[in-house]
């Protein structure tokens, strides 16, 4: 027992560095070896039957109905329609019904490419009975082109 005079010695504790050590490196071996660095982000795998769908081939060979719309007037409140750049229609939508209808009864099919081109000064309600138009003559591709 020490004297009161003295003083107590102090003990330095240290932890144990060589467990530290091999656990820091099987810690750097383990993440060094299990990631897999593989870019799956934004590629989806999948198996669709080649048997059903669209047939690119088909939609290339088609040539499209083009139905142009022309406004007359100062103020749009008439329509001049142009199939295919050789029918002149005038305001005639029952004319137009008629032309695609005749296509329609020529075997041509449903999926056969519309094209509907109006000009910037149209009405949209001439475009939209046009495509109506073609709605019932029973035609489903039906494409719009940029007004110019």
């Amino acid at each position: 027992m020490p004297k009161t005079g003295q003083s107590r010695q102090k003990v330095k504790l240290q932890p144990p560095m060589t467990p530290m050590i091999d656990c820091i490196f099987q810690l750097l071996i383990f993440f060094m070896l299990t990631p897999t660095f593989q870019a799956r982000e934004g590629y989806l795998t999948t198996n669709l039957p080649r048997e059903q769908g669209p047939n690119p081939t088909e939609q290339k060979d088609l040539a499209r109905i083009k139905i142009e719309l022309l406004e007359e007037g100062t103020e749009g409140e008439a329509v001049n329609i142009v199939l295919n750049d050789t029918q002149v229609l005038g305001s005639n939508f029952d004319g137009l019904r008629a032309a695609l209808e005749g296509y329609r009864a020529q075997g041509l099919p449903p999926n056969h490419p519309i094209q509907i081109a109006p000009t910037m000064a149209v009405r949209h309600k001439w475009v939209v009975r046009a495509f109506d138009i073609a709605v019932l003559s029973r035609f489903t591709n039906i494409q719009f082109a940029v007004p110019r």
